[in-house]
């Protein structure tokens, strides 16, 4: 008998570590495809990348970035340094955050290890690695690798020093937790809910001298984000523009909601959270967008699951069920205070919570139903969600996301290859950020006429074509020009939303009317049209 039990055990340990392997080489292995796959850079990262083509730590440090881009100062630093050892192009740039995403998997088993057991810490690893916004951020030049980095390294430094009684250990643990805060933003509502949920246990428990113990490395962290607050932060401080532009989409949380339809705020985020960053729906929109699509799309057994986890944590364990709502709690007030917007990259730093809560309800339910056979059904229903998207993605790379797709690569690389010795290049104003980074990216063999944003000092439309011209002279005595303009990206940095009205709010778009103008000068002879980015050529009519 005993010979059976070590076996089963055995068998058991075995198959566990086969199934991890296997997770944690699928999360590896989509993170470096599309880390290989080479994307072009879309907007929001080419605003950021601007900087490292011309700013020093220094200036990283001191100034405002390039379109008023905001980023922790310890990620700059980073990226500045991978740019700086390899060189100015897309991999060097991108490399940061796919090794942010790569150590959070191997982080986040310890931390699953803690939290669950055996087959729950396969849920959870599974979603993590396979979800398809933790993969994408990976290999976006932009910080959110980072951030969900940060939790996980805040929970693990949680479970390594919590129940020390080693004043060593306790001011380890407030250097470490301290450090992070300089290489993210949101990890501020983590440790602040951490601090919170210990702090409120042994104040229960009137254990006070855990309680001050605890303080040490709690008022390390406050020092920390003050320190960071007045000497880098300070700049990053959200300017009325960006407030505006979040209240316009609604990504604030209400606070207090006063009416039905703010109280659907909750609903909708809520599903879209499900959605992104933890990719437990199926999204059926390449294929059907009917109605059953739309029902079979709603992932039932991972919201039971998610509720049924906070309550299970919450019955199990109560510090661990407020270090892990608090962090929540803290975003959402934050959020309805104007403060921090929520909307799918701003939910990526929270997504390990909402995995454990997750992995935390299949335990509960594994627990209560007494069928393997059901059980497993439950976990192959949770995690196919984000296997299945996360697998067409490879088969369909270029759809990847495809609201956040961008082409301005292959247009200007495209100019580049047709360009003739005489023909002259004019990039519409709102390309100038796209141009810019790739320009210093590829050296192009052309250097591109950056047209002017007259809209700010013009009184109307026609006084806007008029102040056009001005741009056009620079087409004399060439017979072609290339155009290439945004259609995606109709305004500018700091620009309020319709603003100047006669400019988009007229009978013809910013699009049409350009392409007017230059039907005057010639006839277009070639055109390349993609999502956000449209390229003509025209022969220009002898003068």
């Amino acid at each position: 008998m005993n010979n059976l039990i070590r076996k089963n055990i055995y068998d058991n340990i075995v198959q566990y570590n086969v199934m991890l392997f296997t997770i944690m080489v699928l999360g590896i292995a989509l993170r470096l495809f599309h880390y290989f796959y080479g994307r072009s850079l879309w907007m929001d990262e080419i605003y950021l990348c601007s900087s490292f083509s011309h700013l020093s730590y220094a200036d990283l440090a001191s100034k405002i970035l390039d379109y008023d881009q905001k980023a922790p100062i310890g990620f700059l630093w980073l990226v500045k340094w991978a740019v700086n050892t390899f060189g100015y192009h897309e991999m060097a740039l991108r490399l940061i955050p796919l090794v942010a995403g790569l150590i959070s998997m191997f982080l986040f088993i310890k931390v699953c290890r803690y939290f669950l057991q055996p087959w729950a810490q396969l849920l959870a690893m599974g979603i993590f690695a396979l979800s398809p916004a933790l993969i994408y951020h990976s290999v976006e030049i932009k910080q959110y690798a980072m951030e969900c980095l940060a939790t996980v390294v805040a929970l693990y430094l949680l479970i390594k020093y919590k129940d020390s009684h080693s004043w060593k250990d306790k001011i380890c643990w407030g250097i470490l937790g301290a450090a992070t805060l300089w290489f993210s933003f949101s990890v501020i509502f983590v440790l602040a809910g951490i601090a919170c949920g210990i702090s409120l246990n042994y104040l229960i428990k009137r254990d006070w001298k855990s309680f001050f113990m605890n303080a040490v490395p709690f008022l390390l962290w406050l020092i920390s984000f003050i320190i960071n607050y007045l000497l880098f932060t300070y700049k990053h401080a959200d300017s009325g523009w960006v407030v505006y532009f979040f209240k316009l989409y609604d990504n604030f949380m209400p606070f207090p909601p006063r009416s039905v339809q703010q109280l659907k705020w909750f609903s909708r985020n809520f599903y879209d959270m499900m959605d992104y960053p933890l990719g437990m729906i199926f999204n059926f929109k390449d294929f059907s967008n009917g109605t059953l699509a739309k029902i079979l799309s709603i992932p039932v057994v991972a919201i039971v699951f998610l509720l049924s986890g906070i309550y299970a944590i919450f019955q199990r364990n109560k510090t661990d069920f407020h270090v892990l709502i608090f962090p929540i709690l803290f975003m959402l007030i934050a959020s309805g205070l104007y403060l921090y917007p929520l909307l799918e990259r701003f939910w990526v730093f929270i997504a390990p919570v909402f995995i454990l809560f997750i992995a935390s309800g299949f335990e509960y339910f594994q627990k209560k139903i007494h069928s393997d056979k059901l059980i497993w059904l439950l976990f192959i229903l949770v995690i196919a969600a984000p296997l299945f998207q996360s697998g067409y993605y490879i088969l369909q790379p270029q759809k990847f996301y495809k609201h956040k797709k961008s082409f301005e690569k292959e247009l200007l690389v495209y100019v580049d290859k047709n360009f003739r010795d005489g023909d002259v290049v004019y990039n519409y104003w709102n390309n100038a950020p796209g141009y810019g980074v790739y320009r210093n990216i590829f050296h192009f063999r052309y250097n591109a006429i950056q047209g002017q944003d007259w809209r700010k000092k013009s009184a109307n439309l026609s006084d806007y074509n008029e102040k056009l011209k001005n741009d056009f002279r620079n087409f004399a005595g060439k017979k072609r020009v290339w155009l290439i303009f945004n259609t995606q990206f109709l305004t500018d940095i700091g620009d309020f939303a319709d603003d100047p009205r006669w400019y988009y709010k007229t009978n013809i778009t910013p699009a049409e009317n350009l392409l007017l103008q230059f039907k005057k000068l010639g006839n277009p002879v070639q055109k390349v049209i993609r999502k956000d980015v449209s390229l003509y050529l025209f022969e220009l009519k002898a003068p």
